[in-house]
C-alpha cells in the first residue's frame, strides 16, 4: 500500500509530491517553477512529439487542485481538464489517469450528477473537482466558471476557442492571474498559427495590451523528447527511420517546420530580401482577397525580365487577432489602397489589379433591402477609378503553381544555390508570418486547409496564376542497372572503342533482371532466312 504523503510539505519522513509521486521530470518542473511565481497566467508546455505533455497537465491539475486548497484554503474548487473532442479526451487522458492516480488522492467519476466525468479529491486533500470535458461545442460551458483549465494539443483548436474559454476563467477568493491557462501541445494543425503568434512571436493585438498588459503573463516551455525518461528504445529507433524535416518536427519540435505543414519549402533565407527600389518599366500587380470579419489581404508585386515575381508591399485588414479583420467598408479599402499606392511612388503607373470572384458578386444593401453594388463596382467608381479584374480561384493548380514558384536549389550545406521564382521584401511580415503557418486540408489532401489564415496566399496566388510557369515533371528514377547502361552507352557515343562492353554489359543487365532476351528478341534478328510475301 502506498505511503500517503503530506503533499507540497517537505519532511523528511514523507514522499514529495513532484519528485515521488507525481515523477516530474526536470523540464517539467521548469514548467511548475513558472506557474509557482505568481506572475504566469498563461502557460504553453509543448512542442515535440514524446515529451510527456499529457502526462504533465493531468498531474498538474491535481496539484493544482491541492495547492489552491493550501494556499488559498478554498474548498470544492472546480478546474477543467479539456481536448478537441471525446474519442481524444478518452484516449489521452481518461483512460489513463484512472491507473495513475492512487485512489488515497480522490475518486474518478464516470457520471457525476453534479459534474458528470470528473475526478474528486478526497476532502483531505481541499474535495477540488477536476472536470473532464471536450471542445466540440464550447457553448456548452457558457454559466460555468473554472479555476483553470488546462487543453491537451492546444493547437488543434481555433482561436475563437480560446477566447471563449478565457472568459470562463475566475474563481471567488482567486486573483486573476492564479486563474490559470496551462496547454499541451506539438506544432501543427488548424491553431500552429495564432498559438506561435502569442507565445513564441509575443505578437500582441491590443486587447491584449490595453487596458490591461498581459504580456508579462505568458511563457512557453519546450518539452523535448528527450525529456520524457519514460521513452524506451523503440521511438528513438522509430524517430530514425523518419525524413529529416519530420525529424526535426518530432524530435526537437520546431515550429517552422511541423507535421501537415502546406510549404515546408519556404525560407525566410531563400525567399525573403532586403527591398529594392521598383524599377520603372516592370510590369506591376496588385492583389486582393476581399474580408470583412475575416482579413482582407491587399499585396503588390513587381515582375522582372525572367518572369521572377517580387511582392515589394502588404496591406493585411486584421486586427491583431489571427484570422479576424478590420470590418472596412468597400470604400475604406479603396481610400486606404489609393493612399498607399501614393506613398509607394507608383500612383499612375499602369496596375493589373486581380481580385477573387466574390469581388464582382452584387452584396446586399442594409440600407435599402435587395442588391448593392459589388465591391469591383465600388472601387471603379470615379471616386477611386480603381478596376478590378477576375483572379483564377481554381485551387488545385494555384496551389501547384505556388509551389512551384517557391522551388529553389540548395548546396552541399543546405544553403540556396539559386533563387525562387517568388521573393518578397522583408517588410512584408504578414506573408512572412502566414505562409508557413499553413496546413494542409485533413479533408482533401491536394488544397490547404482553408479555415486557417489562407488570405495572403489566396491574394498572392492571382498573380501566380496570371503568370504561370511550366511545372516541372518527376521523372521516375533509374534503377542501378539502368543507370550503369547508361553510362556505358554514353562512352561508346564518345567513341572511346568500348562499344562491344558496352553491349555485354547490357545484355548482362537485362539478364540478371529476369528478360529472356533471345526468345523476346528472336523475332527481330536477321538469319538471312527466306521469307515469302505476297504481292
Amino acid at each position: 500500500m502506498n505511503q500517503q504523503p503530506s503533499i507540497l510539505q517537505s519532511a523528511e519522513t514523507t514522499p514529495d509530491f513532484d519528485k515521488d509521486i507525481a515523477k516530474f521530470s526536470p523540464r517539467q518542473m521548469e514548467a511548475v517553477r513558472h506557474l509557482d511565481s505568481g506572475l504566469i497566467k498563461f502557460l504553453l508546455y509543448g512542442g515535440a512529439l514524446g515529451g510527456g505533455k499529457s502526462y504533465f497537465l493531468r498531474w498538474y491539475a491535481i496539484r493544482r487542485l491541492i495547492v489552491i486548497f493550501k494556499l488559498f484554503g478554498l474548498r470544492n474548487v472546480t478546474g477543467m481538464l479539456a481536448c478537441e473532442d471525446y474519442p481524444s479526451l478518452k484516449d489521452r487522458q481518461l483512460q489513463k489517469i484512472s491507473r495513475e492516480i492512487p485512489s488515497w488522492i480522490g475518486t474518478m467519476h464516470q457520471d457525476h450528477k453534479e459534474y458528470g466525468r470528473c475526478f474528486i479529491l478526497h476532502e483531505k486533500w481541499g474535495g477540488g473537482i477536476l472536470c473532464f470535458r471536450n471542445l466540440d461545442d464550447p457553448s456548452k460551458y457558457a454559466s460555468a466558471e473554472f479555476a483553470f483549465i488546462l487543453v491537451d494539443e492546444l493547437t488543434k483548436n481555433e482561436y475563437d476557442i480560446f477566447t471563449f474559454l478565457r472568459t470562463r476563467l475566475r474563481w471567488p477568493g482567486l486573483p486573476d492571474v492564479e486563474c490559470q491557462f496551462v496547454a499541451g501541445t506539438n506544432p501543427g494543425s488548424i491553431g500552429h498559427g495564432w498559438v506561435k503568434q502569442l507565445w513564441m512571436d509575443k505578437l500582441f493585438p491590443v486587447e491584449w495590451i490595453e487596458p490591461n498588459d498581459y504580456r508579462s503573463q505568458f511563457a512557453y516551455v519546450p518539452s523535448l523528447a528527450d525529456d520524457n525518461p519514460h521513452l524506451d528504445p523503440s521511438y528513438w529507433a522509430m524517430l530514425n527511420t523518419l525524413p529529416e524535416n519530420l525529424r526535426k518536427a518530432f524530435r526537437y519540435g520546431d515550429w517552422d517546420i511541423f507535421v501537415g505543414q502546406a510549404f515546408p519549402e519556404f525560407s525566410k533565407v531563400a525567399h525573403t530580401i532586403e527591398p529594392v527600389p521598383v524599377p520603372e518599366h516592370a510590369p506591376l500587380y496588385m492583389t486582393f482577397d476581399w474580408g470583412y470579419g475575416a482579413p482582407f489581404s491587399i499585396m503588390w508585386w513587381w515582375v522582372d525580365a525572367d518572369n521572377r515575381l517580387y511582392g515589394f508591399s502588404e496591406w493585411y485588414g486584421w486586427n491583431g487577432n489571427a484570422n479576424e479583420g478590420l470590418r472596412l467598408t468597400d470604400s475604406r479599402i479603396a481610400e486606404g489602397i489609393i493612399a498607399r499606392e501614393e506613398a509607394l511612388g507608383i500612383k499612375g503607373r499602369q496596375i493589373t489589379r486581380l481580385a477573387g470572384p466574390d469581388c464582382f458578386s452584387k452584396k446586399p444593401s442594409y440600407l435599402t433591402g435587395g442588391q448593392g453594388p459589388s465591391t469591383a463596382e465600388v472601387f471603379a467608381d470615379k471616386k477611386y477609378d480603381l478596376h478590378l479584374i477576375p483572379g483564377d480561384p481554381t485551387r488545385k493548380t494555384k496551389i501547384r503553381q505556388f509551389r512551384e514558384r517557391l522551388r529553389y536549389e540548395v548546396d552541399e550545406k543546405g544553403n540556396p544555390r539559386t533563387m525562387p521564382m517568388l521573393v518578397v521584401y522583408n517588410t512584408c511580415e504578414q506573408f512572412i508570418r502566414t505562409i508557413p503557418n499553413m496546413v494542409m486540408s485533413e479533408l482533401d489532401i491536394e488544397d490547404v486547409d482553408t479555415k486557417g489564415e489562407d488570405h495572403i496566399y489566396d491574394s498572392a496566388c492571382h498573380v501566380v496564376q496570371a503568370r504561370p510557369i511550366s511545372l516541372e515533371e518527376l521523372k521516375p528514377r533509374k534503377s542501378q542497372w539502368e543507370r550503369r547502361i547508361d553510362e556505358l552507352m554514353r562512352d561508346k557515343e564518345e567513341g572511346d572503342g568500348f562499344e562491344t562492353e558496352a553491349r555485354l554489359a547490357s545484355e548482362q543487365a537485362l539478364s540478371d533482371l529476369g528478360v529472356d532476351l533471345w526468345d523476346e528478341e528472336d523475332r527481330f534478328l536477321d538469319r538471312g532466312e527466306v521469307v515469302e510475301t505476297m504481292v
